[in-house]
């Protein structure tokens, strides 16, 4: 072989690795691109399945209600015993929700934008109320308290 071949061999082998580069190079591309669209779509499919369960069902439209017009107080303090304690685990139950979402949050599989757009209203209602904030704090909703921190 001469010295023209060998070069030859040597442009096609620094060829042939260029192009198996691109190709790896393509494919971790087209990977990247196909995870976020995964996660954008798993995103929206927790928030939708929140929305639904916050908004749609009616385990927490009572105690949204008593947010809504400023009866949490009265609803915690009942003078009868067992509707107090009623009240105060549908409460705890309202709590868990937004805790839940908390943790979401905090595990990064939603963004305080997605948390903030769906439930800022309440986000807001539940950050600015004084009997919410002591609970929260006196039954240790680490998680809610997090995501209260970041809401604007």
């Amino acid at each position: 072989m001469g010295e023209y071949s060998l070069l030859w061999l040597g442009m096609l082998e620094w060829a042939a690795k260029l192009i198996a580069g691109i190709g790896a190079l393509i494919a971790v591309i087209v990977a990247v691109i196909n995870y976020r669209a995964q996660t954008r779509l798993k995103q929206a499919e927790w928030l939708k399945s929140l929305f639904e369960k916050f908004f749609e069902n009616t385990t927490y439209k009572e105690v949204r209600v008593w947010l809504d017009y400023g009866r949490l107080r009265a609803k915690l303090n009942a003078e009868d015993a067992a509707v107090r304690e009623a009240n105060e685990e549908k409460f705890t139950d309202f709590l868990n929700f937004f805790e839940f979402i908390g943790v979401l949050y905090a595990r990064k599989h939603l963004t305080i934008d997605q948390v903030y757009d769906v439930f800022d209203y309440y986000l807001l209602k539940i950050k600015e109320d004084p009997d919410c904030r002591e609970w929260i704090g006196q039954y240790s909703f680490e998680k809610l308290k997090a995501l209260l921190d970041q809401v604007r």
